[in-house]
């Protein structure tokens, strides 16, 4: 469990599709309100950084489960959607170098046959 991949931990097919499921519904809703945020500052959903909206939307969320006032929910939403302005991606600057691929070395030595004529 050193790893960060998401692991799929329960034995029956259906809890795997299940919970395979839950991820892709959290998925689609982060996209969705990362959406409704572009579109408020009027930018493409894609300059938003998705791990930090991530992160954003988890704080959010845990801070609405303490509170337990609904009501300020759709503050807290707005709120939310302003606060994700500030998580556009930054401008990486351009490559100093051109990429190159690397050939990979040989495993063992590679015989180069010749033609004879």
């Amino acid at each position: 469990m050193l790893v960060t991949t998401l692991t799929l931990r329960s034995k029956p097919w259906m809890a795997c599709t299940r919970k395979s499921g839950g991820t892709l519904i959290a998925y689609n809703l982060i996209r969705l309100e990362i959406s409704k945020a572009a579109l408020t500052v009027k930018c493409e959903p894609t300059e938003v950084n998705f791990i930090r909206a991530f992160h954003l939307i988890q704080f959010e969320l845990h801070w609405a489960a303490v509170i337990k006032s609904y009501g300020k929910l759709p503050a807290s939403t707005k709120h939310l959607r302003e606060r994700m302005v500030s998580l556009l991606n930054d401008q990486r600057p351009d490559r100093k170098y051109d990429r190159a691929v690397k050939a990979k070395p040989q495993r063992y030595a590679v015989r180069v046959l010749r033609k004879t004529a």
